[in-house]
């Protein structure tokens, strides 16, 4: 039997009640997370698409202790360097990935610049789980180089609606980055 979008969750609400700890709880959720990847049929079809012209970003669940999302990267696009200040997952569903990870020294202050250094550059094939553990493992940028969508599943331990988060310029430069809301609410 398929593991499902349902087993997920409930797997993933014993595991953050169990532990506060970002890299317990990534380190228990990422093998649940490639086995939800390998079911794309786990997530409703409206979800796995993105509109024409646009990145397609979807809650999928809104709890206290994380939210699930669904991104669908279309051919080129990309996100530059940014953190998350929160532990996160990114497991690809279809086709691929290309994620830069850095490591940075200094404080990430607006306007102020910290040395960020490419860690990897990984390409992450469907199954692939990324794990983002704060605060010295959560800086990446992501591509998709293809020529087709990219399907992934994110699970944050806060909404990123809304919370300010950085993003860095290639010289180190620290700016605002603030996500918007999600296409389905």
């Amino acid at each position: 039997m398929d593991y499902t979008f349902k087993q997920f969750i409930e797997d993933l609400e014993a595991i953050t009640s169990a532990s506060q700890d970002h890299d317990v709880i990534t380190r228990r959720a990422a093998p649940l997370l490639a086995k939800l990847c390998g079911n794309p049929e786990a997530i409703p079809a409206e979800y796995r698409t993105a509109p024409a012209g646009q990145r397609g970003r979807y809650i999928l669940h809104r709890g206290p202790r994380f939210n699930v999302t669904s991104v669908i990267w279309r051919p080129g696009d990309e996100a530059r360097s940014h953190d998350h200040e929160t532990w996160g997952l990114v497991g690809v569903v279809e086709n691929e990935i290309q994620e830069t990870r850095y490591v940075s020294r200094g404080a990430r202050s607006l306007g102020g610049k910290v040395a960020l250094e490419v860690r990897e550059v990984l390409r992450h094939k469907a199954g692939a789980v990324s794990r983002l553990v704060p605060p010295h493992d959560e800086i990446h940028a992501m591509h998709n180089p293809t020529t087709k969508d990219t399907l992934e599943i994110h699970v944050y331990g806060k909404d990123l609606m809304g919370l300010q988060r950085h993003v860095f310029d290639a010289d180190g430069t620290v700016g605002s980055l603030v996500s918007g809301k999600y296409m389905n609410c």
